[in-house]
């Protein structure tokens, strides 16, 4: 009996059957929410202030620039545009590696370079999940995207999976940040990478 893969993303043993690929089905959900998530992140990172700054107190610092450096970024919003382009950077490597053909051959705006990488590697994510490289750049992404989360101020929603559950036969699991996967219909509960068997949680 041969043994299977571990998860190049989170080094968990991959359990579907077959296989899809060198990543559990879990990292799969969770690269597949964040790649369709980024570049809405992206354009908020470029609109909002960062949490509890008072605008009054944004313009004011607008305002005390010369003319000249008015079009400027504000200092205020640094950090987010920072982290934005850090997103780019982050997909672009993931993206040179495990699927060139998908980078543009012409100078491309920031955010519609994102946006066409994560919609190349959202549709062909296991077959860019093949060596321990890729798995090291998806990782760097899955950061981007949690650090985005955390400087916007906003909670990693829970994930809803396909697969049925095996209590109460209805779809209606969903899966947290830590792993944890939870029935919303009969709860039943299991930790992280722990196979789904039938028992009911307490």
């Amino acid at each position: 009996m041969s043994s299977r893969p571990s998860c190049l993303v989170c080094g968990a043993v991959v359990t579907s059957d077959p296989p899809k690929g060198l990543a559990c089905d879990l990292c799969l959900f969770r690269l597949r929410q964040a790649l369709a998530q980024m570049p809405r992140l992206y354009v908020q990172l470029h609109l909002e202030l960062p949490h509890g700054t008072p605008h009054r107190q944004h313009e004011k610092t607008a305002n005390r620039l010369q003319w000249k450096f008015r079009d400027a970024p504000p200092p205020l919003r640094l950090p987010l545009l920072a982290h934005a382009d850090r997103c780019v950077v982050a997909l672009r490597s993931w993206a040179q590696d495990a699927l060139p053909r998908c980078l543009p051959t012409r100078p491309t705006r920031p955010g519609h370079l994102l946006q066409t990488l994560c919609n190349a590697l959202a549709s062909d994510l296991p077959a860019c999940l093949a060596t321990p490289a890729h798995g090291r750049q998806a990782r760097a992404v899955w950061a981007a995207y949690a650090h985005a989360r955390d400087l916007l101020h906003q909670d990693e929603p829970p994930l809803r999976l396909p697969t049925p559950c095996p209590v109460c036969d209805l779809r209606s699991l969903t899966t947290t940040t830590d792993g944890t996967v939870t029935c919303r219909s009969c709860t039943a509960c299991w930790p992280a990478h722990t196979p789904l068997r039938h028992t009911r949680s307490r």
